[in-house]
């Protein structure tokens, strides 16, 4: 029996650099939470399927800062602690619970938290030799899944002032990307999925003033540093309303869009499980980036805590832990149901909800798969995009849900299971389309990023921007400490630009933390500008600036091969 299409799963891996800047709540806990909830989980999960003969078949997008941070010196020691400190807390909770008659009910699960942990130590330290991201490499190298990057620190594109800012984030994810796992990155994730096609710019804060200028598209970019494909949401191929990503999850962002909708007017007949070229013009021409378009009626099955599976009774309830270990005891129980009525979690009785879970997931993309074909009489795409940190960390029970999963479009006899560059070879599309302006949050455009709460940070990053290239052109390439200062500022505009701190703003889930971290990197950015400027003015430099200079590459060094010709791009086209 001929296939009816694939299923074509892609995993956004990213978190903002969070080593050396704080902890607990807020810092690298984040990224220990990751790696023991998501990535040493999802590893395991396809090794499993290895085992059993299955080809996992995902293409896992990890963004490059997430990369530098899980390879970095000081990573294994940190995470290391915090697991132990988990292990710790669950076995103090284990103690404690069997002391009071009224709290022994918790005692199967907090013994389940203890092994849970230990099992993540042994196998980071010992499966997995303390090297997450080998780890990766070795199953992309077996042909097991498929790796793929993003901008370099997540910045994002459609609202940075100057296309040199979106050059360096590509082509410094390029370059680690193929430092850390052997070969060019044949895909990028855009950040937020967010997308602008050529034409007329102006900065979009009223409190700044631009020329109108004619940007290159997005898809332009992408194409001039090689990128076979990338990943827009439906509403941008085919036209209509957007679902949003975020609504469910955080509160303010639903009270951000209240009463708007947005339609964008687009040809219908364009499918969401066909892949396209994509150009600026709608014209042919020379290494046109190919789009996979979300599913959004299918995949909102899987990410939404409202409406899909998350959101099962017996899973374990993110948002309430316990008050002494942060250790969660207690199961959704039902969405209405309060944080004090939650009742408690059985490990046990999660297998077969996933089971049936993924089950009907994969008799909804064989059912699209098979009308898809019906109406066309060629097989289809059902592109699967999610962030990572869903699998794991939002939903604990979704590693298990991708291996079912797998395990079952395995097993089918009308879909199949390919990476995003084995589909691509497969169909090797030559439909060329022009796509409008917009991301994959919710409105479909950019108000999770720029907002009345968000408006401030933009000033600072086109500030920053100017300085960078005026400061490119003058700094003295045979100056060994003005190159020194000139990469520092470098990273620094980086880690302003990602796109992080104005959705933590927005969403009000760390807004002070991701406030402080934005200024922060601002003030070394101007901090360094001045430097340099001082140098280059023939002033030597000081014991005090050589001091920061120090301190920030040491706390911020991320990119250890960072080439500044990555930001020398041509001007932008002056508009008529």
């Amino acid at each position: 029996m001929a296939l009816d299409g694939s299923l074509v799963l892609i995993l956004h891996t990213h978190l903002p650099y969070v080593l050396r800047h704080g902890a607990w709540p807020h810092g690298s806990d984040w990224l220990c939470e990751a790696a023991a909830e998501c990535y040493i989980p999802l590893l395991t999960m396809a090794e499993e399927l290895i085992d059993e003969g299955i080809t996992p078949g995902i293409t896992l997008s990890i963004s490059p800062v997430v990369a530098e941070q899980l390879d970095d010196d000081e990573f294994p020691e940190i995470f290391n602690a915090w697991l132990l400190a988990r292990i710790e807390s669950a076995e103090s909770d284990l103690k404690e619970f069997e002391k009071k008659s009224e709290d022994r009910h918790l005692v199967p699960i907090a013994d389940y938290w203890a092994d849970w942990f230990r099992s993540r130590y042994r196998n980071f330290n010992e499966r997995y030799g303390r090297d997450i991201c080998g780890a990766f490499r070795r199953l992309a190298d077996e042909g097991a899944i498929a790796l793929q990057t993003c901008g370099a620190t997540h910045g994002y594109f459609p609202l940075l002032g100057r296309d040199s800012s979106i050059n360096a984030q590509l082509a410094v994810a390029r370059t680690s990307h193929q430092r850390r796992f052997g070969r060019p990155a044949r895909g990028v994730w855009m950040p937020e999925c967010a997308y602008r096609p050529r034409g007329f710019w102006v900065p979009a804060v009223e409190n700044v003033t631009a020329p109108p200028t004619v940007r290159e598209g997005v898809d332009e970019l992408l194409a001039a540093h090689s990128f076979d494909y990338t990943i827009v949401d439906s509403h941008l191929t085919q036209g209509g309303k957007p679902l949003g990503l975020y609504a469910g999850r955080f509160e303010s962002v639903r009270r951000l869009l209240e009463g708007e909708e947005q339609y964008l007017p687009l040809d219908s007949a364009r499918s969401v499980h066909d892949i396209y070229k994509i150009s600026s013009t709608g014209e042919p021409g020379q290494g046109m980036p190919a789009i996979f378009t979300r599913d959004a009626a299918t995949t909102l099955q899987v990410w939404s805590g409202s409406y899909g599976y998350p959101g099962d009774p017996e899973y374990l309830e993110f948002h309430k832990r316990h008050h002494n270990s942060g250790h969660r005891y207690w199961r959704v129980t039902g969405m209405t149901v309060d944080l004090g009525g939650k009742e408690d979690y059985h490990f046990e009785r999660v297998e077969n909800r996933v089971k049936e879970q993924a089950e009907h997931f994969v008799g909804l993309v064989e059912r699209r798969m098979r009308e898809y074909r019906e109406r066309t009489g060629r097989p289809g795409t059902l592109s699967a995009p999610f962030d990572t940190e869903l699998f794991g960390h939002w939903w604990f029970e979704g590693p298990r849900f991708l291996g079912e999963v797998i395990r079952r479009v395995h097993a089918s006899a009308t879909i199949a299971m390919r990476t995003a560059p084995d589909e691509l070879d497969a169909k090797d599309p030559n439909v060329v389309i022009s796509i409008p302006e917009g991301s994959w949050g919710e409105g479909g455009m950019h108000k999770v990023w720029l907002n009345e709460e968000t408006a401030w940070t933009w000033p600072h990053i086109y500030e920053v921007e100017a300085d960078v290239e005026r400061l490119l052109e003058d700094a003295d390439p045979r100056s060994s400490v003005q190159q020194r200062v000139l990469r520092q500022l470098l990273r620094e505009q980086l880690l302003l630009q990602a796109s992080d701190w104005q959705f933590l703003i927005t969403t009000k889930s760390a807004a002070d933390y991701a406030e402080e971290r934005f200024r922060e990197h601002h003030e070394n950015a101007v901090l360094l500008a001045g430097m340099l400027e001082r140098l280059l003015g023939g002033v030597p430099m000081s014991l005090g600036d050589r001091r920061d200079l120090e301190r920030l590459e040491t706390q911020n060094r991320l990119f250890p091969e960072l080439d500044p010709d990555a930001w020398r791009t041509a001007p932008t086209i002056a508009a008529s």
